[in-house]
């Protein structure tokens, strides 16, 4: 219990360390390669303790030269970018990763020109970046007023709104009570915007709990739009829509192996560390199941071939049933969150059934399978969980040796055939299997995340997560 106790205190020791490192080397690059800079908020205790994430803004001659300075804070760092989100047309959120055993920190520099918020412009970069000013920790925040209006303007939007949003706004208002008023005036008119001065003055937000709705309406229509504002901004808006259609910042990434190579213990550590990455997780089994019957809750399998085998009509019936929930399923769901930025992780996926028809009670030509394999999606990475039989039949005995064996000979032939697929080994302590799973994730989403924008691979490295020529067979 101690010892549990003192390594959880280590790791979040180390995580401290990495975070306060990455911020540190941040403002260095920002401090010498930027024109001028700003921490819009989360600065109270910056650098040397922050939340995740770290709100700045540039202008945006800088804002397109971030991606290279945010490549060289990764190589400072030793860290390793991993995943970049455009939530907005002048925003980008880079994703710096740190393995330290099977923990994974990820620290999060936010960048933005102009400042959007929910697709609705509210302050220029010039403006806010005219009227900065410097922190006693030697770096720039915004002025109190336009700290204000950002604030402000993210907890409307947001639908959030704490005693503690509550207080820094007050905070902020009682310092700079003629800015911060023309803000709310520029902002938010009308009887709301009166409320607003009154609460932030008072620190009583009792009004703001009870219908914030109301609040961001008046907000919504101070800064109501033109027709001609929103034709200009149409093909602009357009592209940016595009590029995530085409580039999806989420991720689909199945794990297969034979039982007992510990996937289940893998996803519940990568669903896990890799949370802070992406807006959702979203677990599946072999299949997405937007058709078909929904399985009881049964609990683990503990006889997997125990039943026979389906005539040819059936297991072809089958056959189709999966694959048909395999296209609905991607075209409908899996996709549609990737787009956004979902992670779908599959414990078992259609690759698994060419290795272990048995488990379907498939009873028809091998033929169909890798037929129905080849047509179906595929997965952006898959992971192979391999460990000698002993060691699988050890852990599980469901199964005889040689049906082991046989099966781990296959998934290895077969992931020598995928292009996406990473072998990892199972047969290690279960930290350092989830240690390596996490590296070959991370790995592959370093790679597609510099790809996107416009990063050379580090070391010349291959986009392709294996070797393989593609063909599942």
């Amino acid at each position: 219990m101690a010892q549990n106790v003192v390594e959880s205190g280590n790791k979040a020791h180390t995580a401290i360390n990495i975070k306060a490192n990455v911020a540190r080397i941040l403002l260095e690059a920002l401090s010498a390669q930027c024109k001028s800079y700003c921490i819009l908020s989360g600065y109270d205790r910056f650098p040397e303790d922050f939340d995740t994430d770290i709100d700045f803004m540039v202008d945006q001659e800088d804002f397109d030269r971030m991606p290279r300075i945010i490549e060289d804070v990764a190589r400072r760092t030793n860290t390793r970018l991993i995943q970049v989100i455009d939530h907005e047309l002048t925003a980008r959120a880079y994703f710096l990763g740190s393995i330290d055993g099977p923990s994974l920190t990820i620290v999060q520099p936010d960048c933005a020109s102009d400042y959007r918020h929910f697709g609705r412009f509210w302050l220029p970069a010039k403006e806010v970046l005219s009227a900065r000013r410097l922190h006693p920790n030697g770096f720039y925040i915004p002025s109190i007023a336009h700290e204000f209006a950002y604030a402000l303007i993210k907890r409307l939007n947001k639908r959030t709104f704490t005693r503690e949003h509550g207080y820094q706004l007050h905070r902020l208002y009682v310092e700079d009570r003629i800015e911060c008023g023309r803000m709310i005036a520029r902002f938010c008119r009308g009887p709301e915007g009166s409320a607003i001065v009154r609460m932030a003055s008072a620190n009583d937000w009792t009004e703001m709990y009870a219908s914030i709705d109301t609040f961001r309406g008046a907000m919504m229509r101070t800064r109501k739009e033109t027709l001609v504002q929103k034709l200009k901004a149409l093909p602009q808006n357009a592209l940016y829509q595009l590029g995530r259609i085409v580039h999806p910042t989420g991720c689909w990434i199945a794990f297969m192996g034979p039982d007992g190579c510990g996937k289940s213990l893998v996803l519940h550590a990568v669903s896990r560390q890799l949370a802070p990455a992406f807006r959702t997780i979203r677990q599946y089994h072999m299949r997405p199941r937007l058709i078909g019957r929904k399985p009881a809750n049964q609990g683990p399998v503990t006889d997997p071939h125990g039943q026979p085998p389906r005539g040819l009509a059936a297991s072809i019936a089958k056959v189709l049933d999966l694959w048909v929930d395999y296209i609905l399923g991607y075209a409908l769901r899996i996709l549609p969150e990737a787009i956004r930025t979902q992670l779908t992780l599959f414990d078992r996926c259609f690759y698994d059934l060419l290795v272990d028809s048995k488990r379907i009670r498939y009873g028809g030509p091998s033929w169909l399978l890798r037929a129905a394999a080849l047509m179906s999606p595929r997965p952006d990475l898959v992971i192979l969980l391999d460990a000698p039989p002993e060691v699988l039949r050890a852990r599980k005995q469901e199964v005889p040796l040689e049906e082991v064996a046989r099966q781990r000979a296959a998934y290895l032939e077969l992931a020598r055939n995928l292009p996406s697929a990473v072998v990892v080994n199972a047969a290690q302590r279960p930290e350092e299997v989830i240690h390596d799973a996490i590296e070959a994730i991370t790995g592959y989403l370093g790679h597609r995340a510099g790809k996107r924008i416009g990063l050379s691979p580090p070391g010349g490295q291959s986009s392709k997560a294996g070797t393989g020529s593609g063909r599942p067979w």
